[in-house]
């Protein structure tokens, strides 16, 4: 399984994938590029990043996989499916962004600053997260913002998705800040506001899960995927948000495991 990771993030950050799945299926989760230590020389557009994605496989010397696209990572997903039918097994969108349909927020434009100014601006609001997250009163604080009113009375009633949601939040800081490859992502979005394709080629079985409640990437990018994408099913989670592979995460994982054993199965 190839999953690939969202806007910002890295290798690290589908870990509860990796966890819950790795029983099944060798998981890889490579950073994109401009995030880790993946240089973004090794490729800006969805296009290019699915030929490294594609390079990498090579190198592993694995033919095929099912790929896994959550968030920011949704356009190399579709992408890879579009480009290498034959090398993909199942395609599943996890609140996966459509580029076109992206409305870049005010908070981001710190980014698009001169050098330097958006290098201390990642820096100052690292080192805030690192505060809040060594003080259990604003960091429940920070969550509590963050979450739906469900995905709160979850966290506050189950330790563990407390706990993951922790765990999710460190995946941001023990990786590098990921500049370039933010400021990439928003600039491919930029790119592609003249409009997505009304049908997308891709031939694998694809699964789209999506929160309802989703006020980062918002349910019309999955309705976007489930209508561009011949066969698609869309399977949404009432009052979820965009963490729900957290808050739901007995669900969606079940959820995820079935649909790929039975298309992996199937062919």
């Amino acid at each position: 399984m190839l999953a690939i990771h969202g806007t910002p993030g890295s290798w690290r950050q589908p870990f509860v994938l990796a966890e819950d799945l790795s029983d099944r299926f060798l998981v890889l989760s490579p950073s994109r590029p401009g995030y880790g230590r993946t240089p973004l020389s090794a490729g800006r557009t969805p296009d290019e990043q699915a030929d490294a994605l594609a390079a990498l496989l090579d190198a592993l010397r694995i033919e095929s996989a099912a790929v896994v696209g959550i968030s920011g990572g949704g356009p190399a997903a579709v992408a890879f499916a579009r480009r290498y039918p034959g090398r993909t097994r199942a395609l599943a969108l996890l609140c996966a962004l459509a580029a076109h349909l992206v409305r870049l927020p005010r908070a981001l434009r710190w980014t698009t600053e001169p050098p330097g100014i958006g290098e201390a601006a990642a820096a100052l609001g690292r080192a805030v997260a690192r505060r809040r997250l060594a003080s259990p009163r604003a960091l429940d604080r920070q969550m509590a913002r963050g979450l739906t009113p469900d995905e709160r009375e979850r966290a506050s009633s189950d330790p563990r998705v407390r706990d993951d949601l922790v765990a999710f939040a460190r995946t941001h800081l023990d990786a590098p800040a990921g500049l370039a490859g933010l400021r990439n992502d928003l600039a491919q979005a930029r790119a592609a506001r003249a409009g997505g394709p009304r049908s997308l080629e891709v031939a694998a079985p694809t699964l789209v899960v999506h929160g309802e409640a989703d006020d980062v990437v918002s349910l019309s990018h999955a309705r976007y995927h489930a209508d561009a994408i011949p066969g698609a099913t869309l399977k949404t989670f009432p009052g979820a948000g965009h963490v729900f592979m957290i808050t739901r995460r007995r669900e969606s994982s079940e959820l995820l495991r079935g649909f790929l054993e039975a298309s992996v199965g199937a062919r």
